[in-house]
Parts: structure tokens; C-alpha cells; sequence
């Protein structure tokens, strides 16, 4: 999934690049938010500035195929969110094996379009390499802005299931979506 160098992305507002060890700090002060957290599967709870500098030093260390290509969100040179992508394979989340996004931008930055813009410039690059025709994404399904998020960048809903959520200690409905390359060329994106 991942080049020698992972190259930066660009949208109309944003940039999606490599994570670096000086955006522990933002990250931290974006993602220590149950609100942002309880959304997620992974990450533990409470979060600390540990867990950031960790998650960062395995991203800039990452190897092996399976490991998740992540970028920092960037607006006007600042940290706002993550977004990755790793190759999964098939199971109760997707019906078959390929890429699997999953996201999150922090509480001051919702409600601005700037998920589902990441989304969609995450989605032109995967499809870009030219060697899948879909990706999968999902959410757990009291997370509506996630599900929107997804239908916006062109995602459609792809079946139910149950996941358990790290942070809330238990299993919650969860809905899986996909995006075809034929559904994202056709709209253009």
C-alpha cells in the first residue's frame, strides 16, 4: 500500500502527509476527546500524550504490506485530523480483501467539509495505483456523521455486523460500506 516515501496529498483546503514526531502535541490535544475516541475501535482510553507519540513512531516506522499508511490532516499547516489506509483482508468487516480507510478529525474542525474531503483525496490516490476496484470503510452505526461523511465521498452501505470498541469496552452494531472505482468515477470526484 505504501511507497519508499509516502508523498503528500493535496485537496483544495488540505494536505495529507506523513506524520512527523513534532505533531504529538496536536494530536494529543485533538484526540484526548471522548467525543472524537468513542467513535473509534482502537485506540485506547483514556489517551495520552504516550499513546501519540507512539502511534506517530509506528507510522514513520511502519513495515510489512498489512501496515496502515497513515497521514496527518493538515489545514494551513496544522494537525486537524488522521486518515489511513491499509489492506485488509476479507471478513465481517468487507466482503473481500483490499483497502480500508478509516478517519477522524478533531471537534473544533466538524461541520466543515473537511472529512469528507480527506476522504474523497484518499480515495482519488488508492484508486489512483490502479490495482483495486473498491474500498471499504465503516462506522459504528450510532455514528451518523461518519455514515454521512461516507455517503458523500460515494460510499454505500454494505452490510451490518457487530465490533467490538476498545475505548467503550464492548461490542456495538457497526455498518460496513464500500466504495466501487466504476461509483467513484462516476461522480466524478
Amino acid at each position: 500500500m505504501r511507497d519508499a516515501v509516502q508523498p503528500e496529498i493535496c485537496s483544495e483546503r488540505l494536505v495529507l502527509r506523513g506524520w512527523r514526531p513534532t505533531d504529538a502535541e496536536a494530536l494529543f490535544a485533538l484526540f484526548n476527546n471522548w467525543e472524537v475516541v468513542r467513535w473509534l475501535s482502537l485506540p485506547p482510553w483514556p489517551y495520552t500524550l504516550d499513546d501519540a507519540r507512539s502511534y506517530i513512531d509506528g507510522n514513520i516506522h511502519r513495515s510489512g504490506a498489512e501496515a496502515e499508511e497513515s497521514y496527518a490532516v493538515t489545514l494551513n499547516a496544522e494537525v486537524i485530523g488522521a486518515i489511513g489506509v491499509r489492506l485488509r483482508p476479507a471478513s465481517h468487516l468487507q466482503r473481500a480483501a483490499g483497502p480500508n480507510i478509516g478517519f477522524w478529525v478533531g471537534q473544533p474542525y466538524w461541520r466543515h467539509g473537511y472529512t469528507t474531503e480527506a476522504v474523497r483525496a484518499l480515495a482519488r490516490v488508492v484508486f489512483g495505483r490502479g490495482s483495486h476496484d473498491a474500498i471499504y470503510a465503516g462506522a459504528f452505526t450510532a455514528n451518523v456523521a461518519s455514515l454521512r461523511v461516507q455517503e458523500k465521498a460515494g460510499f454505500v452501505r454494505d452490510g451490518e455486523t457487530m465490533l467490538y470498541a476498545r475505548p467503550r469496552g464492548g461490542e456495538f452494531p457497526h455498518v460496513n460500506t464500500v466504495l466501487t472505482r466504476a461509483r467513484f468515477e462516476s461522480l466524478g470526484s
